[in-house]
């Protein structure tokens, strides 16, 4: 009778804690106005269905497609093709960036922040809040609109998560296997104008 009673009271701890493990949590965020940010309710993204274990943001990282992306009028498909290749191809949890600018400088939400990014290089995304400027920046150029875009974000993030400008760096600061973000792109952070954007809108 004993083991019963044991076995039982394990069978209520292993399911406990299997449906602690699994629950998908998504922390949303309250953006200004301003910010001109797409949700993923409001670009169609498909419900989380894996989880990962949840992090704390410390770095904000800026990342390009590494594809040329000139059709701003197929970005919905775009992002909704990345969404469907990271969960099938990859098996990733779900987009590997957390946010994504178009052409425009619109902002769109992709992983939910709280979980850690993606990566096919070997640096560790913990920590980090992943941005990616769609195109490639090794062959295309940034525009007013996207270099405004990557500046307010990475302001709005720095501040929600009290992250140092000095911690906004691209990928290749942290992998030697990539480009990324791309030399038009990555020259913004190297002369320190992303950097020094992000500190003036913050002291405003």
């Amino acid at each position: 009778m004993k083991f019963f009673i044991s076995l039982f009271i394990l069978v209520i701890v292993v399911s406990c804690s299997t449906s602690q493990k699994n629950e998908i949590v998504i922390q949303e965020l309250d953006y200004p106005e301003e910010l001109n940010v797409i949700t993923r309710e409001a670009w169609g993204s498909a419900p989380l269905t894996k989880t990962l274990p949840q992090h704390e943001i410390n770095k904000i990282t800026l990342h390009h497609s590494g594809v040329e992306f000139k059709d701003q009028e197929n970005v919905l498909t775009k992002i909704k093709n990345l969404q469907s290749w990271s969960r099938s191809e990859k098996e990733w949890i779900d987009i590997p960036y957390h946010f994504m600018i178009d052409l425009e400088g619109n902002i769109y939400e992709g992983r939910p922040i709280n979980y850690p990014g993606a990566t096919n290089t070997e640096y560790d995304p913990i920590g980090h809040a992943l941005i990616e400027v769609m195109g490639n920046y090794e062959v295309q150029k940034i525009n007013d609109k996207q270099l405004k875009a990557v500046i307010d974000l990475s302001a709005y993030l720095a501040q929600e998560f009290n992250v140092p400008a000095e911690e906004i760096k691209g990928h290749k600061d942290y992998s030697s296997q990539t480009v990324c973000p791309g030399e038009d792109l990555y020259k913004y952070l190297a002369d320190g104008t992303i950097v020094a954007g992000v500190r003036e809108r913050i002291e405003k």
